[in-house]
């Protein structure tokens, strides 16, 4: 049995298992959240005009997705013609997988193509579907865009490399189908020119770059028509780039390279991380001392044998795939997933490249220290889809209550503290939606509930804890969190604009005491305008103060 038929055959049995555990963890019960729900409403509310020109009710113009949006779309009438309620979502759960699972071949065909080798195929699959950042992108629908672009992604390099061995003009034709099918489901594929540039460069090296120029100058051309549509036809401008993400926008690249890093290597969210940190966690150690013992073993023995050129292809690789997000000015682990397959597939180019590896590398200390942290990676991924089914348990016990509640809507409704976050996972932080969602069972907006100021939580009690209330005036009240781990926050808002509080027409927001991770867990509210109904969100029910 030659390589490929192997690497067919143990991929199968793999995905096989994987599928097997994640139906016992709890993977298919999980349904969706967050901005899933105002997104289904986009997408099935929508003609593929409006979706091309980005004419979409709640969702920026600057998020220009027509193929996520027509395959939400398409899966909601798929849904639909299986039989299934509009509250049962097996099918996206099922198409989810299916992608994270196609994702995951495709990068060990890469490597199959590059080195021949059935163990590094093996590596690169096993490692996608592994990792448990990449877990979040198939239990929160929303970052079904990251899969459909990330799918386009890999398939763009794995087309070009077919195309460098077999000089086929179909392998082309499919590259621009697929730089093109990732440009219109997220603004990341911008990179894919360079990134495709680059790999052929370290991999074939500069004449295949002179020889087939014209391939590359059509897919500059295809990006330069991109660009024209979205600034010229669709009057995209820096301006509204710069509203959308102030006061972020180019001003904390070290931040996000910092972050990114952190993404990549360990698969925890940033605020659980920093808390383990503090809480010197022993086997978060052992994991890191394991993790990054490997790289710096990995690094050491390339400049011991005098390969440490690649280290800086590595480097230029990784730094431009994460160019977008050092745009935008932030980065969390969902959406690490892109740079974490191309990186993790010209890591693995780079080890097989050189024959000196297999010399002077002890592949017995590395394999030891990789199987330590597989073993961490296998275990936060259970955690990871523990705690989205957690957050979607939750989020449906709150909903329920504020429909039992009976909001009324004769005035503006506003929610203090409703539960919209559990460690990395969401839970159901945009209320217009999901109320919307949960009161009809269909996916249409008939209330509009203000819910700005949410609570988040680190650890599962925490989660929709008691909120302490004290009136301190006819109008003002106030509110704090009282969950060991829990906190106030606001979408969209990092530390300094939180501490300049919040306001609008209808309430005043300031926060009045930080707790040691710099998350806000005491505010004062001030109701501006009679034209409100102000509940706040306390032990997963909603009680009206005003």
């Amino acid at each position: 049995m030659n390589d490929k038929n192997k690497f067919h055959l143990w991929i199968a049995a793999i995905f096989t298992v994987y599928t097997v555990l994640l139906f016992f963890i709890g993977y298919f019960k999980i349904g969706l959240l967050s901005d899933d729900y105002l997104n289904f409403y986009d997408a099935t509310h929508t003609t593929l005009q409006e979706k091309v020109l980005g004419n979409l009710p709640f969702t920026s113009v600057l998020h220009l997705r027509p193929v996520y949006y027509l395959s939400i779309e398409k899966s909601h009438l798929i849904s639909q013609w299986l039989g299934f309620s509009n509250d049962n979502f097996i099918v996206y759960r099922v198409q989810n997988l299916l992608a994270f699972l196609l994702i995951a071949l495709i990068a060990g065909e890469i490597l199959l193509l590059l080195s021949g080798r059935f163990t590094l195929a093996i590596i690169a699959s096993v490692s996608v579907i592994i990792f448990p950042n990449n877990l979040n992108n198939i239990c929160w629908t929303a970052a079904r865009v990251d899969l459909i672009c990330c799918f386009f992604y890999v398939s763009a390099i794995f087309f070009t490399l077919r195309f460098f061995e077999r000089k086929d003009f179909f392998s082309m034709l499919l590259i621009y189908i697929s730089f093109i099918g990732a440009m219109l489901t997220k603004e990341t594929a911008i990179t894919i020119p360079v990134i495709l540039t680059l790999l052929v460069y370290f991999i074939y090296g500069k004449k295949a770059i002179l020889k087939y120029k014209t391939h590359f100058i059509i897919l500059a051309a295809f990006l330069l028509v991109y660009i024209l549509y979205r600034f010229v036809y669709m009057g995209t401008s820096l301006g509204q780039i710069s509203t959308l993400y102030q006061p972020v926008m180019f001003s904390n690249a070290p931040g996000v390279i910092a972050r990114a890093i952190i993404a990549l290597t360990i698969p925890q969210d940033f605020l659980t991380l920093s808390r383990m940190l503090r809480q010197d966690n022993r086997l978060l150690i052992v994991y890191l001392a394991s993790l990054y013992g490997a790289l710096f073993y990995l690094i050491w023995v390339m400049f011991k044998i005098d390969v440490y050129k690649h280290l800086g292809q590595l480097l230029i690789v990784g730094f431009v795939i994460i160019t977008p997000y050092i745009f935008i000015g932030y980065i969390r682990p969902q959406m690490i997933f892109i740079p974490f397959v191309i990186i993790l597939i010209f890591t693995l180019w780079i080890y097989n490249h050189h024959s000196q590896f297999n010399i002077s590398l002890n592949k017995n200390i590395f394999k030891g220290l990789y199987f330590v942290v597989l073993l961490f990676w296998i275990w936060w991924s259970y955690v990871v889809i523990s705690d989205w089914e957690i957050s979607y348990n939750k989020a449906k016990e709150n909903i329920n209550s504020l429909i039992a509640a009976g909001i009324e809507q004769n005035k503006e409704t506003v929610i203090i503290g409703n539960p919209g976050r559990y460690k990395q996972t969401f839970m159901f932080d945009k209320l217009t939606g999901a109320y919307s969602f949960w009161k009809e069972k269909n996916f249409v907006i008939n209330d509009t509930i203000d819910d700005v100021i949410q609570t988040g939580a680190l650890d599962e009690t925490s989660i929709g804890a008691k909120l302490d209330l004290q009136p301190l005036g006819p109008h003002e009240y106030e509110i704090k969190a009282t969950g060991k781990t829990q906190f106030f926050y606001i979408e969209g808002y990092n530390l300094e604009k939180i501490k300049t509080g919040f306001k609008n027409s209808h309430v005043s927001v300031e926060f009045t005491e930080f707790n040691y991770l710099d998350k806000p867990i005491k505010l004062k509210l001030s109701i501006l305008s009679d034209n409100v109904n102000c509940y706040v969100a306390s032990e997963l029910k909603f009680n009206k103060i005003f």
